[in-house]
């Protein structure tokens, strides 16, 4: 019995606390910047202090220079109700100074094992679903381009010379240099 009461207080299972941080920052790939340098997308409320901190506490890594910049978004539209505008969060980078640099690992040559084509398939299933004019809109262009081309071989025309060929009308304007081909 005595050796069991030892080994509980060796061991000591959950005495140690964890501390989880409740953000999410992102490391940019950015190839314009030097090694020295690394762009994040952190939150909005992240100072300058946060990241340092972070950095060095999580992966002892110094900073000396950190810049920040907050992106405004551009007003969009809504699908789901049209002329309802509204503007998506900004976002927030801080692009820091290191004292090590840091390169990115090269590409791989073959994707096959992330399922890089999977997750295309995948994402083009979904703004099909979404969206699913978008596709038939483009097949009915690339139809109507095919048949377009087979007319002009059959009258013998090029492009180019059917272009040249078309009647022009002019466009009742102030300037005379205006003209509306029909």
């Amino acid at each position: 019995m005595g050796s069991v009461e030892i080994a509980k207080k060796v061991i000591g299972f959950g005495s140690k606390r964890i501390h989880l941080p409740k953000f999410t920052i992102a490391l940019m790939r950015t190839p314009g910047l030097s090694p020295y340098h690394a762009r994040f997308e952190v939150p909005l409320n992240f100072s300058k202090f946060d990241i340092k901190d972070y950095l060095y506490h999580a992966y002892n890594v110094k900073c000396f220079n950190i810049r920040s910049y907050v992106k405004l978004q551009p007003v969009r539209d809504t699908f789901a109700q049209p002329r309802h505008m509204f503007r998506p969060d900004s976002k927030k980078y801080m692009t820091v100074e290191m004292e090590r640099p840091f390169v990115w690992p090269a590409d791989p040559e073959d994707w096959e094992p992330w399922g890089r084509e999977d997750q295309e398939k995948r994402e083009k299933e979904a703004m099909e679903q979404f969206n699913p004019s978008h596709g038939r809109r483009r097949e009915a262009m690339e139809k109507l381009k095919v048949q377009a081309e087979e007319i002009l071989r059959k009258r013998k025309l090029s492009l180019a010379s059917w272009t040249k060929a078309r009647p022009e009308k002019l466009v009742q304007a102030n300037e005379p240099k205006y003209k509306l081909k029909v």
